[in-house]
């Protein structure tokens, strides 16, 4: 009995219930995701495509307005997602999600345990880490979650070098370059860390050869993908791109993103502010680390879908800045109270999750709408948000085409978007957006300028009224009656990820 007990406490108190808790809460985090992103259907289009054909996309076939040659990006990332489907349905989304937490989990950990005299890995601030970043990345799968995962990673490459750790570690970051170019635009964000700590060495009178040789050679590497040096030019332009009507690209002090981001912007000042502290304390200062924290923070406020880097550095750099605040039989109660409640948590709750269920919600898609257009077999092309876009061609494709969806700059031109926004906002010249184009089909949301000024037009008739948007055709086309689309959610879920043939073949191009 006696034995069993130290077998217990020694067990309680092991590295191996940390990490097996650990895992626990990135899987119930994943299950506790919400929706799918928008662009998760453009994603299965081109990863359904390329395993099915094993031919690269240079032209879109989705849309009837003119484009540019498609820089996907993303590619690698959509091969991913689709294998993660086909093989797993609905939960594959999930697991994806559980393991890119745990992925760059595991980095922050890594990272952490390099600080001179790093503090043991604590269980509640993994925890509170965790939570943050779930809040911030609340859509399943979204592809900007594998450069979360390899800037994780590039952080305690680098930060094991700068400590003098590792003499050759360094040198996978090329190779990775590579990967990490083929999946996610991303790559960017690892190029310029590299290039923070190569200026933070400089500063500091360290060593920085290793960093210059590492971006000279990464540099040209960029070019091995299917589109060659061109993409080199597209990811510059990608990259520093005014996003300006895209709200993840909006900073942390505009209203709508306030009472949602703003917890997580007085985190980063806090650390910033505490890490200046420590510094004046200590009369000794890290440049590089310094540079990485406010450079990170400032892209983070800047544009909130940077936020989960700005988060990543902090949790990796500033662990013994933050715990050391609390005593030592302070920490130990904390621990073993989150111990308890992240197990009670995921026992509890667990259940209530349906990991295997499509999360599908009617009020953020056309769900009802592009099935009311399917079931009536009512073809053309369709003008609607280019949120919805990937969604409607998952769907409609090859009998609709759309005039937009959310790959935006890998396709589109500028002028095209421009007058979509003009229609939208019943700007003066919103009626080119359908005259210049072939339109037969129009679905705005309700919640938009143009659809009341339609449902007054001597143009258009409103043929379906929908949850989210409404659809309008053509007076002179509307001379039949329609059949509705069922109500029950659950038809909904169970033919989610549905559609009509096979992708790839070239329509009005």
């Amino acid at each position: 009995m006696e034995n069993a007990r130290t077998l217990l406490k020694n067990f309680l108190r092991s590295k191996t219930l940390f990490y097996i808790l650990t895992i626990l809460f990135c899987i119930f985090l994943a299950f506790r995701c919400g929706e799918y992103d928008f662009d998760l259907y453009a994603r299965l289009i081109v990863g359904e495509h390329l395993i099915e054909t094993h031919e690269f996309l240079y032209k879109d076939f989705l849309s009837y307005t003119p484009t540019h040659i498609w820089y996907d990006h993303e590619w690698g990332a959509s091969v991913v997602f689709y294998l993660f489907f086909k093989y797993f349905g609905a939960l594959g989304f999930t697991l994806f999600q559980a393991l890119a937490f745990l992925g760059t989990t595991f980095f922050v950990i890594k990272t952490q345990q390099l600080q001179k005299h790093a503090y043991p890995p604590s269980l509640a601030f993994i925890g509170i880490f965790l939570a943050v970043f779930a809040h911030l990345n609340p859509s399943l799968v979204r592809c900007h979650l594998f450069s979360f995962f390899f800037f994780s990673m590039f952080l305690y490459i680098l930060e094991k070098n700068d400590k003098g750790q590792s003499k050759n570690l360094i040198w996978i970051i090329p190779p990775v370059i590579i990967l990490w170019n083929n999946i996610h635009g991303g790559v960017v964000s690892g190029m310029g860390l590299v290039f923070m700590y190569m200026v933070g060495a400089i500063l500091s009178r360290k060593p920085w050869v290793k960093y210059f040789l590492v971006l000279l050679i990464s540099t040209p590497l960029l070019a091995i993908n299917p589109y060659g040096c061109e993409y080199l030019n597209f990811l510059l332009s990608a990259n520093t791109k005014n996003r300006k009507y895209i709200t993840e690209w909006w900073s942390v002090f505009v209203q709508r993103h306030a009472l949602y981001y703003y917890p997580t912007f007085s985190i980063l000042i806090f650390t910033i502010t505490l890490n200046i502290v420590n510094t004046i304390k200590a009369r000794k200062i890290d440049l590089t680390k310094l540079i990485v924290l406010i450079v990170t923070s400032a892209l983070g406020i800047i544009h909130v879908k940077l936020l989960p880097i700005a988060v990543i550095t902090i949790a990796s750099l500033c662990y013994n800045d933050i715990i050391k605040l609390l005593g030592k039989t302070s920490r130990r109660y904390l621990e073993k109270a989150v111990y308890l409640i992240i197990f009670l948590v995921i026992l509890f709750m667990l259940p209530y999750t349906y990991p295997g269920t499509v999360r599908f919600n009617p009020d953020k898609f056309p769900i009802y709408e592009t099935e009311f257009i399917r079931l009536n077999n009512i073809r053309g092309n369709i003008l609607t948000s280019f949120g919805f876009g990937s969604y409607v061609s998952y769907k409609l494709y090859p009998n609709n085409l759309i005039f937009m969806d959310g790959r935006y700059e890998e396709v589109y031109y500028d002028e095209e978007f421009n007058k979509l926004l003009d229609y939208e906002l019943c700007n003066d010249s919103w009626k080119d957006v359908y005259l210049l184009y072939p339109t037969e089909i129009l679905m705005p949301e309700k919640n938009i300028s143009v659809y009341e000024t339609l449902k007054t037009s001597d143009e258009w008739d409103l043929v379906y009224e929908g949850p989210v948007c409404g659809v309008f055709l053509k007076k002179e086309n509307n001379k039949r009656s329609y059949k509705m689309p069922v109500q029950d959610i659950q038809y909904y879920q169970e033919t989610a990820f549905n559609h009509n043939g096979k992708f790839g073949k070239q329509i009005g191009k």
